[in-house]
């Protein structure tokens, strides 16, 4: 095993360790949050992320799973997409539904190129058939939201326009899915938001429904997984260095549910599309994820879910048998835009 993926499991080892660990009465936080994350605050608002705990990847020419590149998205703004397309015979590439992904860290740390991510993507594409877009979007605290959604929502609009050969030749865009994991979940949700009020705009492309894996939602009520206080002191930073400057926890990019919801939610059940909620209760933020799934059911949103039992945050990505689980979900749940 390399030395960064035994410092990769070291971190989440020791965070799973104080998030899960509940005490039997209130006790002040034992851990520094910055130093759990592995980054340092700066003067100027801005953090410094110890690289050697975030290793990246690149593309896949070679696989045999799929392939994948590195597509600027912005050059302005630095960010890019990296495209996974299936492997497969001549004729297999035909049509193919593409999924945009955004990727998990707290809104301040990782990139769709982190090892864990790419091969959960590169077996996204395989296992589903689907040429996937993943956004490198900008991270907080140097870009606060909702400069991560403005990202993602641009990558819809870069699939939409087709600048790029594989979109181009080989994806349905009128078959789109957008999917997310825990902040991604959050992403793909607020961006949904917004999309839904922009489907003439975005013609062709035609968006069918939502992922959201284990999405990483809350509000200033704290739910059971906050009763540990370390794991409050970093959800606290985590929300600190993301949200704008003066905003608190019922912000409606954080809590959905806050002054009974969106009005675009209303855009989104006429539209038809589908929201999928994937989770499992051993995560800090199921108890979160289900209200929000209840209220987008009372909303009338047409909502799946699959909660699991056990298993920790992230583990659709960490565990391959878990993430075989989700593509099966995925599968049933998108059948009808999907390739058999």
């Amino acid at each position: 095993m390399s030395k960064q993926k035994m410092k990769q499991l070291a971190l989440i080892f020791f965070l799973v360790t104080i998030l899960h660990n509940k005490p039997s009465k209130a006790q002040p936080p034992t851990v520094n949050p910055y130093a759990a994350l592995h980054i340092t605050p700066n003067p100027d608002g801005s953090i410094t992320r110890i690289k050697e705990f975030f290793p990246t990847v690149p593309p896949n020419t070679t696989t045999s799973l799929a392939f994948s590149k590195d597509v600027p998205l912005n050059p302005n703004n630095k960010t890019w997409v990296r495209l996974y397309l299936p492997s497969g015979p001549p004729g297999y590439l035909n049509n193919l539904p593409v999924v945009v992904f955004a990727h998990g860290g707290g809104f301040i740390l990782l990139s769709t190129a982190g090892p864990d991510i790419d091969l959960f993507l590169s077996s996204t594409a395989s296992k589903l058939r689907v040429l996937v877009v993943s956004v490198e979007y900008r991270l907080a605290p140097e870009h606060r939201l909702p400069a991560a959604y403005d990202d993602v929502l641009e990558a819809l609009y870069w699939v939409k326009d087709k600048k790029d050969e594989w979109v181009k030749n080989y994806g349905n865009v009128s078959r789109c899915i957008m999917m997310g994991e825990s902040v991604g979940g959050n992403i793909v949700y607020n961006v949904g938001l917004r999309a839904s009020v922009m489907t003439p705009a975005l013609k062709p492309l035609v968006i069918r429904g939502l992922v959201l894996i284990q999405p990483f939602f809350g509000g200033a009520d704290l739910d059971r997984g906050y009763t540990n206080p370390n794991m409050q002191v970093i959800a606290n930073l985590l929300w600190n260095l993301s949200l704008p400057l003066g905003e608190n926890r019922n912000n409606p990019y954080f809590n959905p549910i806050f002054g009974g919801g969106s009005s675009n939610l209303d855009k989104i059940r006429g539209l038809g599309w589908r929201v999928a909620f994937a989770g499992c209760d051993g995560d800090f933020i199921f108890d979160r994820q289900v209200k929000v799934f209840e209220f987008f059911k009372k909303r009338g949103l047409d909502v799946v879910s699959h909660f699991g039992k056990g298993y920790n945050h992230g583990v659709f990505i960490g565990n391959p048998s878990e993430s075989q689980t989700l593509f099966e979900f995925v599968r049933n749940v998108f059948s009808p835009y999907l390739v058999s």
